[in-house]
């Protein structure tokens, strides 16, 4: 009977996929940092355009004075962080930028088989020995509960059952 289950293994080793399937665990930690750049780079100035700005001197002279104005536009950058601003005589005092970064971890708790086959001797004794060789096939249904099959020979009593049962597997 040992002989029969051990080729039986054997044959049916393709029929049930012994495939195993990572439990895997997700830590997500999302973290908001501040760049505060108090002094920022000037990468770039230009005169966009002008403004005609009228003075009029009605005191002493009675004169008007006409003035051309330069709107001019700055852009400060560097790797953390880019800024334009533009009007008469603009300047950047500081810059704050808030980048979020995620970090998502990945790890492999365990690993467990979903279909099994195997094949066994066991020695016991109640009122008399018994001595049976088996054939199990057990399925795990969720990751922590299972099904089991088993059809096996009793050698002392020369008697065959079979047997059915549930498992749940619980850790501490």
């Amino acid at each position: 009977m040992m002989v029969l289950g051990m080729v039986g293994g054997w044959l049916c080793r393709g029929c049930f996929h012994a495939g195993k399937t990572p439990i895997v665990q997700r830590d997500t930690l999302v973290r908001v940092d501040t760049i505060r750049e108090d002094n920022p780079i000037l990468i770039k100035e230009s005169v966009i355009d002008t403004m005609l700005v009228v003075l009029r001197d009605t005191i002493r002279l009675r004169d008007t004075l006409f003035l051309s104005l330069p709107l001019e536009k700055k852009i400060y950058g560097s790797s953390e962080y880019y800024a334009e601003v533009s009007g008469y005589r603009p300047s950047l005092d500081y810059i704050e930028v808030f980048p979020k970064t995620k970090i998502i971890t990945e790890r492999i708790v365990e690993k467990r088989k979903m279909n099994s086959l195997s094949a066994g001797v066991e020695l016991g004794y109640m009122s008399a020995l018994s001595i049976p060789i088996y054939l199990e096939y057990e399925r795990m249904l969720h990751k922590n509960i299972g099904i089991n099959a088993q059809i096996f020979y009793d050698l002392p009593t020369r008697q065959v059952g079979v047997g059915v049962g549930a498992n749940v597997q619980m850790g501490w």
